[in-house]
């Protein structure tokens, strides 16, 4: 049994049963499915958008190491992997979710084509629509009998739905980031949907998987947006803790500085012989430590 049949036989086809029994509806069982998947890859997705965030803080370096090292490549390797290693970053990081999420794409389309599902459809008591979905097996945007217009809605929803979270996903660039690198993530944003969407008028899939694809990019959206609102939480924090703690040392020196010159004021400058010489040159050092520490606040 190959990968994708055993997706099929023990994890789909059960859990859409399972889904359809409380439910009754196979529409909100491949709903209910998609969630479920969305929330196994969450620990990736979370990985790979804090991935992209390390990427951007450390654009200005890399790009120094890549102009300094332009004529050395294999140098010019070593020291981005030395980079990616101390700052703790994939550059493949951004992939890994799409990537891990294609098996149990194709073994949805894979159960929604086969003669099982079929069969399950095929029940007296089993509706095929779903809203304004007459049949979730339905294959393309269009056949001998005409445009699917359900799918073709379900098409544009999902090319929508994707440029929408490539752009809540893609972290703001820095204001030193390379220009070049902005205009090409930009540029990616927006042809990659374009891309698959042709891909999908290309090769006809379900309607069952265009129902997968909108709805896991709308949850998608949501974690980016609640990943998004909790970095720049934390960033806010820490921010303000920074700006605290350095308040508090600019205090603590200034207390210092004050403790200095009083001591410093209040040596007595009497005395006779050396005793008198080793006053002046005391009081003479603390002075000089008082403007030290008042040049190094400022």
């Amino acid at each position: 049994m190959n990968p994708i049949d055993f997706l099929v036989d023990k994890m789909m086809l059960p859990i859409l049963e399972k889904a359809f029994a409380v439910t009754g509806s196979y529409g909100w069982a491949i709903v209910f499915l998609t969630l479920i998947i969305r929330m196994v890859l969450l620990p990736l997705t979370m990985q790979s958008y804090y991935s992209m965030k390390a990427m951007q803080k450390i654009q200005p370096k890399l790009k120094k190491i890549q102009e300094r090292y332009k004529n050395k490549p294999e140098e010019l390797n070593k020291r981005m992997i030395a980079l990616y290693r101390e700052n703790k970053v994939n550059p493949l990081g951004g992939c890994l979710p799409l990537l891990v999420q294609m098996p149990f794409l194709f073994a949805l389309y894979a159960a929604l084509i086969g003669e099982k599902f079929k069969a399950l459809l095929a029940a007296p008591e089993v509706s095929k629509a779903f809203f304004f979905m007459p049949d979730l097996a339905r294959v393309g945007i269009y056949s001998d009998t005409g445009l699917h217009l359900d799918n073709l809605f379900l098409l544009a929803a999902f090319t929508l739905s994707t440029v929408i979270q490539q752009k809540t996903m893609t972290p703001a660039p820095s204001p030193d980031a390379d220009p070049r690198q902005v205009a090409i993530q930009k540029q990616m944003a927006v042809m990659m949907p374009i891309m698959i969407t042709v891909m999908f008028l290309i090769i006809p899939v379900p309607t069952g998987i265009y129902l997968y694809l909108v709805v896991s990019n709308l949850i998608g959206i949501g974690q980016y947006a609640f990943l998004n609102h909790h970095s720049a939480r934390r960033e806010a924090l820490a921010a303000a803790n920074g700006s605290s703690t350095h308040a508090a040392e600019e205090l603590l020196e200034d207390d210092d500085v004050a403790a200095d010159e009083d001591e410093a004021v209040s040596v007595p400058a009497s005395g006779h012989g050396t005793d008198s010489e080793e006053n002046n040159a005391d009081q003479k050092y603390r002075v000089k430590k008082s403007g030290k520490k008042k040049k190094k606040r400022k």
